[in-house]
């Protein structure tokens, strides 16, 4: 057995350990290696939990995918409804916070991050044209001998265009987004 500093290669680019890796070579010329599953855990990637995805997945309209799909609901209200009150803002930002402490966020951390959460008025549970924030525009500037690129447009799944529509067209009706022309 020897160790090596191994570099896998996958669909969204190379990863590699943290710390040396030890492998078997066994002398064979077909320019692959097998991966064990100690290397793919020191990765990141657990195996057996996606194997286990994978055999318990339904056939439905997420087309076998085993992850869940949820549609993202713009929570827009129109002019003249009524905006959510202080116990509606407060209740929702609480289930964040539940929601972070789930993902493991620092126990020990949690009041520290309710209180900034609760100590600024800036929650919004829809849209609304609420004044503007005052403060001086951003301004972007290149540094000197730097060229601007275009990038791939991106692609999204249809319920994320769908949002993303619904929510530029909310934008241009508040008066907060307007066409570049």
């Amino acid at each position: 057995m020897t160790k090596l500093l191994v570099r896998v290669h996958t669909v969204v680019g190379p990863v590699e350990p943290i710390n040396v890796v030890g492998v078997l070579v066994v002398g064979v010329d077909d320019g692959e290696f097998i991966v064990c599953s100690v290397l793919l855990t020191s990765l990141g990637i657990d195996v057996d939990h996606q194997l286990e995805q994978l055999a318990a997945r339904d056939e439905d309209e997420s087309g076998g995918d085993p992850i869940e799909l949820e549609v993202d609901e713009m929570p827009v209200k129109l002019n003249g409804s009524k905006p959510s009150g202080d116990v509606d803002i407060f209740s929702a930002m609480e289930r964040m916070i539940d929601c972070v402490v789930e993902n493991r966020f620092p126990l020990e951390h949690v009041e520290i991050l309710r209180t900034i959460v609760h100590a600024y008025d800036v929650w919004r549970l829809e849209l609304r044209d609420d004044p503007s924030a005052n403060v001086p525009p951003l301004e972007v500037r290149l540094q000197d001998g730097a060229r601007p690129t275009k990038c791939k447009p991106r692609k999204y799944p249809p319920y994320t265009r769908r949002f993303l529509h619904e929510l530029n067209v909310r934008l241009v009706e508040l008066g907060l987004d307007f066409e570049n022309v």
